[in-house]
């Protein structure tokens, strides 16, 4: 977990902290309400399951896997689907250079995923130190599958989605329609096949070599917010000069993607 002063971790028992949960653990803790917060959930299948509204602050869930499909005997196929619609995983681990997480297919809609770190601070943190961050330490969503999932209306902040790095995370035909992603960098991000409508990317660190389709063109033109109002104007200046498709291309160094077969 990301190493935040004490006011911004709760309580926690560090023998939930350690200890690596079952799936029947986590089942029974759902019927008894009990908290999802702080707990090592690592490489668990919780597909299937009625996550809705539960937090999952400051979990490890590194290898969680929330859809399963399988065969029945006359070969008709079963999926498990799962619920975490205005669920909270604020400063959860989740990135690794190992396997990540999957939430492919997911129905996430109103979810809050990121971290309460600044990440231009967290970086500048791992700079002075000289250390490479530990995976609770990288702000990263590195290995996030969210493959065909509904993330409408959801929240990302502070967060690395890893473009470039071999291990970003991936959001193909996904929907990210009316969600605010706050502080992040989006850096060779592939939102190409995405669904971005009325989408809100506030104050991004990077927006180099994100590629969306010329179809995206105007949602990503009206997306983007910078709190910097010189920057801001600079941008809508060139927006109405040059036009929005070489504004994004220019001012951002986005890719844009030619769509075939319309």
């Amino acid at each position: 977990m990301n190493k935040f002063e004490k006011e911004f971790r709760p309580p926690e028992s560090e023998v939930e902290r350690h200890k690596k949960l079952t799936r029947e653990e986590v089942e029974s803790r759902l019927e008894r309400g009990d908290s999802l917060e702080n707990l090592n959930l690592k490489d668990l299948d919780l597909a299937g399951l009625d996550l809705e509204g539960r937090s999952f602050r400051g979990s490890d869930i590194r290898g969680m896997a929330l859809y399963r499909e399988s065969k029945r005997g006359d070969g008709t196929l079963i999926e498990a689907r799962t619920n975490i619609r205005n669920s909270d995983w604020t400063d959860a681990t989740i990135a690794d250079l190992g396997e990540g997480v999957f939430f492919g297919r997911v129905d996430a809609e109103g979810a809050t995923f990121g971290y309460t770190e600044n990440l231009a601070s967290r970086r500048k943190r791992h700079k002075e130190s000289g250390k490479a961050p530990t995976a609770e330490d990288t702000g990263g969503l590195f290995g996030f599958d969210g493959s065909k999932g509904n993330f409408k209306k959801t929240i990302w902040r502070n967060v690395d989605f890893g473009g470039g790095s071999g291990y970003e995370s991936i959001f193909p035909k996904a929907d990210l329609s009316q969600s605010l992603i706050e502080g992040s960098d989006l850096t060779e991000m592939d939102f190409s096949t995405a669904k971005i409508d009325g989408i809100k990317i506030k104050d991004p660190m990077s927006l180099h070599g994100m590629k969306i389709n010329e179809e995206q063109i105007s949602s990503m033109a009206q997306a983007i917010e910078l709190t910097d109002k010189k920057c801001q104007s600079e941008f809508l200046e060139e927006v109405k000069s040059s036009g929005q498709q070489k504004a994004l291309e220019d001012y951002f160094g986005i890719v844009i993607i030619e769509v075939k077969n319309k």
